[in-house]
């Protein structure tokens, strides 16, 4: 007696999602065939054909004038770095200058500062230490290891 109501369960349920599935089927037809009717249309067609146009026209006139733009843009970077460039060469001066004292016209080169990081690196932490009395640095042993420790054997 179960297995006929269960049987019977499972008949009502594939009628009823059958018949679900043959009205969805078609809501679906009448809906596909209304949008053929809209696509075919030809006042619609119209009305998309030239709506594309006007944005194929836009997106023309927008281009051109974004190319404009870069070209000024890119106009204006090469005279700023031409003109940097320009006053970044050294004059010649020799050629003004009498030729009795062209050393005494160039001033003599100094040299860089060093580096105020608060770090020294290698040998020159052990000479600035011992240039001030200080012991050298003694060497750093190896870290140890993280990983695994090796089995003795």
């Amino acid at each position: 007696m179960a297995e006929q109501k269960w049987e019977k369960q499972i008949m009502d349920f594939i009628k009823r999602t059958g018949e679900e599935l043959k009205r969805t089927g078609e809501e679906i037809k009448v809906e596909a065939q209304r949008l053929l009717d809209e696509v075919k249309d030809p006042a619609r067609q119209a009305k998309v054909k030239e709506t594309l146009k006007d944005l194929r026209d836009k997106a023309s006139v927008i281009t051109k004038e974004a190319a404009e733009k870069l070209e000024t843009a890119v106009r204006k970077v090469e005279g700023a770095v031409g003109s940097a460039l320009d006053s970044s060469k050294p004059q010649d001066t020799a050629k003004a200058q009498p030729a009795a004292a062209p050393a005494a016209a160039e001033p003599a080169a100094t040299p860089k500062p060093a580096r105020k990081s608060g770090k020294t690196i290698g040998k020159k932490a052990g000479a600035k230490k011992a240039a001030s009395g200080a012991k050298a640095p003694a060497t750093k042993k190896a870290p140890k290891s993280i990983g695994r420790k090796k089995p003795s054997a």
